[in-house]
Parts: C-alpha cells; sequence; structure tokens
C-alpha cells in the first residue's frame, strides 16, 4: 500500500500537468546545447564573424504610427532563450495547477504566447538564418537581405496583417449580422456576391489597382487584404447565424428578451464556433497574401521574396518564403487557441 500510494499520486500528478513541460524542458537543453556552438558567419557583409547559435530571448513591441496605424517592432532582452522556456516549464506546471474556469481558459492562451515568443526570438537571431541559408545555398556569399532582418520584415508583415484584419472582421461580423435580420435579408445575395468577388480577382491586380488610386506605400496592400479577407468572415457569420435552432430563437424572444438581447446572448454565442473559424481562414490568408504588398513598397516578408525573385538570389526567396510560413502556422495555431477560449464550453468539440 504505501509502495503503491506515491504512485499513484505521480500518476495523478503528470495526468494533470501533462507532457507540455517536459516539452519545454526538451527545448530548453536543447537551446542550452546550442549555446556552445560558434560559428562563423557566411555572408559576404558578417563573413569571418564568430557567433553563437543559441538564441536570446525577443519580446515585440507594440506602439502607434501615424502611416501604418501600429508599430512592431522587437527587443533583444539578452536572457537566453534557455533560460526563458525553463521558466515557460514551471508556467505550466503552475496554470497545470489552476481549478475552475482559469484553468481552462488561461494555459491555453499561456502556452501560445510561450510558443510565439519562442519562434518570435529565432526570428530575431540572424546566425541561425545566416547558418541554414548557407547550408541550402554552399555556394552562395550573399545570403542575408540587405535591407533589414527576419525579425523586422516580420514585424511588418504583423503590421499589414493586423490592421487588415482588424478591420476585415469588424466590416465583416457587420454585414453578417445586418444581412440575418429579417429587415436587411433581401440584401443578404448581394452582400454575398460582392465579398465573392473580393477573391475572384487576383489579390496583386487589386493592389496595382489601387496603387494609382492611393500610391505606393502600406494602403493599397490593406484595402487589396480586405477585399480579399471578406469572404470567410461574412460567409462564416451568416451561415453560424442561420444554423442558430429557431426554436432557441422563439424561446428567448416568449420570454421577453429584446432583439438585441437574443442577437448578443444567444445568436452570438451559439454561432460563434463558426464565425471563429471564418475568422481564423480570414487571418491566415491574408498572412500569404499580404507578402504580394511588397510590389506596392508596403513592406513585409514580401521583400526578400520579390527582391530575390527579380535579381535571381534565391536566398533572400527562402529568407521570406520560410518565415512567413511558420508566421502562417504559428498564428493558425494561437488563432486555435483564442477560438477554443472563446467557444462556449458547451459547443467545444473534444
Amino acid at each position: 500500500m504505501t509502495a503503491t500510494g506515491p504512485r499513484a499520486a505521480l500518476a495523478r500528478g503528470a495526468s494533470v500537468v501533462g507532457t507540455a513541460p517536459l516539452v519545454w524542458l526538451v527545448l530548453a537543453g536543447a537551446m542550452a546545447a546550442l549555446g556552445r556552438v560558434q560559428v562563423t558567419m557566411r555572408d559576404q557583409r558578417f563573413e569571418g564573424v564568430e557567433a553563437s547559435l543559441a538564441p536570446n530571448l525577443w519580446l515585440p513591441t507594440v506602439g502607434l504610427h501615424p502611416r501604418t496605424v501600429v508599430d512592431i517592432g522587437a527587443f533583444e532582452t539578452g536572457v537566453p532563450l534557455a533560460l526563458a522556456l525553463v521558466a515557460a516549464a514551471g508556467v505550466e506546471i503552475g496554470l497545470a495547477l489552476l481549478h475552475g474556469p482559469s484553468r481552462r481558459l488561461v494555459r491555453p492562451l499561456g502556452r501560445a504566447a510561450a510558443i510565439f515568443l519562442t519562434i518570435w526570438s529565432v526570428f530575431g537571431h540572424v546566425p541561425i538564418w545566416d547558418q541554414l541559408l548557407g547550408w541550402v545555398f554552399p555556394d552562395r556569399r550573399q545570403l542575408l537581405h540587405p535591407r533589414g532582418t527576419v525579425i523586422e520584415f516580420a514585424g511588418q508583415h504583423l503590421e499589414l496583417v493586423l490592421v487588415s484584419s482588424l478591420v476585415t472582421i469588424s466590416l465583416g461580423l457587420l454585414l453578417g449580422v445586418v444581412v440575418t435580420r429579417a429587415r436587411f435579408r433581401e440584401f443578404l445575395p448581394l452582400v454575398s456576391d460582392l465579398v465573392s468577388a473580393g477573391q475572384t480577382m487576383p489579390t496583386l491586380a487589386i493592389v496595382a489597382i489601387m496603387v494609382p488610386i492611393i500610391g505606393l506605400g502600406f494602403w493599397p496592400t490593406i484595402v487589396a487584404l480586405i477585399l480579399y479577407g471578406m469572404l470567410p468572415v461574412v460567409r462564416n457569420t451568416i451561415a453560424g447565424l442561420e444554423a442558430v435552432d429557431r426554436f432557441v430563437i422563439e424561446s428567448a424572444q416568449g420570454m421577453g428578451m429584446t432583439a438585441l438581447q437574443v442577437l448578443w446572448q444567444i445568436e452570438l454565442p451559439n454561432a460563434s464556433r463558426i464565425i471563429l473559424a471564418g475568422i481564423r481562414t480570414s487571418v491566415i490568408v491574408n498572412v500569404g497574401t499580404a507578402a504580394l504588398g511588397a510590389y506596392a513598397g508596403s513592406g513585409g516578408l514580401g521583400v526578400p521574396i520579390a527582391g530575390g525573385l527579380s535579381q535571381l538570389i534565391y536566398p533572400f526567396v527562402l529568407l521570406g518564403a520560410l518565415p512567413a510560413a511558420f508566421l502562417a502556422i504559428l498564428l493558425d495555431y494561437v488563432l486555435g487557441q483564442v477560438e477554443f477560449v472563446l467557444t462556449p464550453r458547451g459547443l467545444q468539440v473534444g
């Protein structure tokens, strides 16, 4: 009995905590091992410079900007990423021991934030990209884009995605809600056709049309991303609201709830899972299409891609394409956790 007691308690503790802390500790060990590896930079601008492969912790910075609305930058803390990952394991254990709604809400968001900061820190460590591109293209001496680093381009890319997504989500939700009301239902086919037209036109064509009207820079790309990302939000909002059981709505009305109360307390919570899936799709689509904004001078990860294609410098193409792919996967995971947290518990799957 005394032998099985501690083992049973250990098994229960492991089932509560899960394997996430172990994963963080393994990653911390890998980063600590990389800290002992010194490499020689291969890009022609840094040729011969010795650097460690282990990144430090980088934090994103967010501020206001008159031209782009938001300004997303990066700050290197000087703290080794290995130590930050050990701290993430400790936070994971602490959150796992919480009880009640706080555990269900905070733990997924905390894990998503830790994963984001880990990838963000890798974006900021130039020697990793130098060695990766040097391994893929051993005969090239021009590996890193001269106009900026990966993390600078990623910050510009996030500015495009964030601003366009805020407008797209706000406008898409408004349109979806309005056309499902009885008074405006006759406009539903028209709205569906208009938002579908946004994805019918190629994004680059929309950017090209907007440049003579608005000019080069940030906003032509924003307009193109809004038009291109509107369809999933509007369609899913309409589909989610239309899928709410009419018996539930009529029951709420019979209890004396107003139309606005029915919308906020009954329809939107029941449709939230479908609506959030549309928002998630729209944001991820915009991550990919924002790369085309480089042709309008908006910056972002499309800059090394466009420069590499035009000058036939293939390391530049990979320098933009790989982080863009990682960013799309990362945002998809983060938004998936947000979707899980915001979805009412009775509608969650799994």
